[in-house]
């Protein structure tokens, strides 16, 4: 390591405050270029490390952010932010007693900071629950933990106060049970478009909750539906179902208003109009509780039209850092988030469509012979590994560069166009569609045109100002240009970003990664 001369450390300075006024305004890729810029002048300054760090941090890149910490730590020891963001990078990697270390310092000389207080309760959460499991093998109460949507009664909910003056819209239910007359589920007899127009506009939008009743309910016979689906869904409307469009779409991240504008814009889920959301639906934005009751609730009137994957955000480590577990507490109760999180765990992983689109919401296995009935293998119904193809399906990512390399975020691989060009061979596919990223375009197709990565939460956490996108498949009414290449059956839309009540993204958080 050189020292600079004068010129460069000048120079560098100037990039570092350059980084710092792209992090004001929440431009974060561009911080990222502008600190790195300062690093390649100087590589002795502590906190040019530290700043990039927070950037990568930002965009969950938590691997590259936990090196540059560590760098920065080397060249200072006092950086207490580059320990901070150390811990909280190791917390995104799920590395929790590592995240514990660092935290404790971060407050041994920052007592009270809430940040490092709130991230260090997960990390003692975490590791308290890693311990229980342990002691108890795994045992009766970790598989009613995993039953709960099954085992739910109704009556239970009875005496809420929310159920005695609910005035909204109705429901019939009936609890399901099993031949020892145990309780096996709940089935709504009547939901209809009329209740679910009701439920938006008379309690959504007005800033009201559904009663705990009815949302234990919906939740528990949708998981019902996700959970009888393969792991790999096939949908078709090439050669049957000419009449329907099939319309998929990428994270939403309760931007519920944005989610509106995309039913209001394109058409609502019905027997000629498919929708398939590509994971990350919940997370980040302060209305997941309602974007996840809607989809739920569509799925239950439209269960063949209406189709979700699973993202790296529907899991329950994410939910607790990322905020959905807070909101669904503050709306709703610890059941209700427990309920959801099990159901989660019921989500198909990925879809094909008309036997040439594979859509997944991360990327493409690592295994060179990895092929699709290996999907439709995975024993989906548990949290996601830390390694392996589940693991990739949720958190992998395309690179420009040929070959594997190492996740950026520290989970996953990043694949080249090698990789997809010989995983769609290898399957007789065509492209693949995946999510998982902020494009500013709302789509960006890479790899030679064979992958594209779409991302329907426009303005995304407020900040962003990048638009959202969303692919129609309608053979013969697509349109060839620029995104489609060969492929006159896609159709692709921009859209912008919607007006929403002054309410800011996690709203709800306790802590986590909120800052």
């Amino acid at each position: 390591m050189s020292n600079p001369t004068a010129d460069e450390s000048s120079q560098a300075l100037k990039f570092k405050d350059e980084g710092n006024a792209y992090v004001k305004k929440q431009d974060f890729s561009n911080a990222v270029e502008s600190y790195s810029k300062a690093i390649e002048l100087d590589t002795t300054v502590s906190i040019f490390y530290s700043n990039r760090a927070f950037a990568e941090l930002k965009l969950d890149n938590f691997q590259t952010c936990m090196t540059d910490c560590t760098e920065a730590i080397k060249l200072d020891p006092k950086n207490v932010k580059a320990y901070h963001r150390r811990g909280l990078s190791y917390v995104g990697l799920l590395e929790f007693r590592k995240a514990k270390k660092d935290l404790d310092l971060v407050l041994k000389a920052k007592p009270g900071d809430a940040t490092a207080t709130n991230a260090l309760n997960i990390c003692e959460k975490f590791i308290r629950e890693e311990r229980f499991r342990k002691a108890i093998g795994g045992g009766a109460d970790d598989e009613s933990k995993h039953k709960i949507c099954q085992l739910v009664a109704l009556d239970s909910f009875d005496a809420n106060a929310d159920l005695q003056s609910y005035e909204g819209p109705k429901l019939e239910f009936e609890q399901l049970t099993n031949e020892k007359n145990e309780n096996c589920g709940i089935d709504i007899k009547n939901m209809s478009q009329e209740f679910i127009s009701k439920m938006v506009n008379e309690l959504f939008l007005e800033g009201k909750t559904l009663p705990k009743k009815y949302a234990a309910a919906i939740i528990s016979h949708a998981e019902r539906l996700f959970r009888n689906e393969p792991t790999l869904i096939e949908l078709e409307n090439e050669k049957s179902n000419k009449n329907v469009k099939i319309s998929i779409c990428g994270d939403t991240h309760g931007q519920f208003y944005d989610v509106l504008n995309i039913f209001k814009k394109y058409g609502k889920v019905g027997p000629d109009h498919t929708y398939l959301f590509n994971g990350d639906f919940v997370d980040r934005g302060s209305w997941s509780c309602e974007v996840a009751l809607l989809y739920y609730s569509l799925k239950i009137l439209f269960p063949t039209s209406f189709y979700l994957n699973r993202g790296n955000h529907e899991t329950e480590n994410m939910n607790k850092m990322y905020g959905f577990e807070d909101e669904c507490k503050y709306k709703y109760s610890t059941k209700i988030f427990e309920m959801f999180s099990q159901s989660f765990e019921t989500l198909p992983l990925a879809t094909i469509v008309n036997k040439n689109y594979i859509i997944m919401h991360g990327g493409l296995p690592s295994d060179p012979t990895s092929t699709i009935d290996d999907i439709r293998k995975i024993d989906r119904f548990t949290q996601p590994p830390r390694e392996g193809l589940f693991m990739e399906l949720l958190w992998s990512d395309p690179q420009a560069a040929d070959g594997l390399g190492p996740s950026q975020r520290g989970l996953g691989f990043s694949f080249g166009p090698d990789i997809t060009a010989k995983y769609l061979e290898r399957n007789n596919l065509r492209k693949v569609f995946r999510s998982h990223e902020v494009r500013m375009g709302g789509i960006f197709f890479e790899h030679n045109k064979k992958l594209a990565t779409v991302f329907s939460a426009p303005n995304y956490c407020d900040s962003q100002n990048n638009k959202g996108a969303i692919i129609h498949v309608v053979p013969g009414k697509g349109k060839a240009g620029e995104y489609n290449n060969d492929d006159e059956d896609l159709l692709i839309e921009i859209f912008e970003a919607v007006k929403h009540p002054d309410i800011k993204p996690m709203a709800y958080s306790n802590g986590g990664m909120g800052f």
